[in-house]
């Protein structure tokens, strides 16, 4: 079980640069229904499945199934073939909070400048009840767009209207 919130930034935490980061690509196989994704970090390759679980539903929580296996890099470049809309490019930072980790994503290439962060919660109480740290500006956790399959589907002038709406209360990295 996957339970998250989305959050812009208004800034970044003090020592950010001092953090793991892990360099990624993920793609697409399935997106409607369910997704089935792959992904390297750094040079550990994966095969995700994610699918929403209505009966688990909390207003502003993000609550999926999830099955994450690693796989080899042969089966990562074999799959990668197969992949249908491109690839998301972005540099993950792992930063240790109240027992949990915020992960903070800074997106390339054609999303260059877009960075926001997720936290992973332990349930839907906890989710509720951690304290989001100063630095978070706003909860897009049931904004659609922030979701990585409907970013792969926009066009240049929708992530530059995207850009251009967040860089109004929230943190744009340029």
């Amino acid at each position: 079980m996957e339970i998250e919130k989305k959050f812009l930034l208004s800034g970044l935490p003090e020592y950010y640069d001092r953090y793991e980061k892990l360099e990624m690509e993920q793609g697409y196989l399935i997106t409607h229904g369910c997704t089935l994704r792959i992904r390297r970090a750094n040079d550990s390759c994966y095969l995700t499945l994610k699918q929403k679980d209505p009966s688990q539903a909390v207003a502003g929580i993000i609550i999926n199934e999830e099955f994450e296996t690693e796989i080899p890099r042969a089966s990562y470049e074999a799959l990668r073939q197969l992949v249908k809309g491109g690839f998301i490019s972005k540099t993950r930072t792992l930063i240790p909070y109240l027992g949990h980790t915020i992960e903070v994503d800074e997106f390339h290439e054609d999303l260059e400048g877009l960075i926001f962060a997720e936290i992973e919660y332990t349930d839907a109480e906890d989710a509720l009840k951690l304290p989001i740290p100063t630095w978070f500006s706003k909860d897009v956790s049931n904004d659609r767009r922030f979701r990585n399959t409907h970013l792969l589907e926009m066009d240049e002038d929708e992530i530059a209207a995207l850009l251009e709406e967040i860089g109004k209360f929230a943190l744009v990295i340029n």
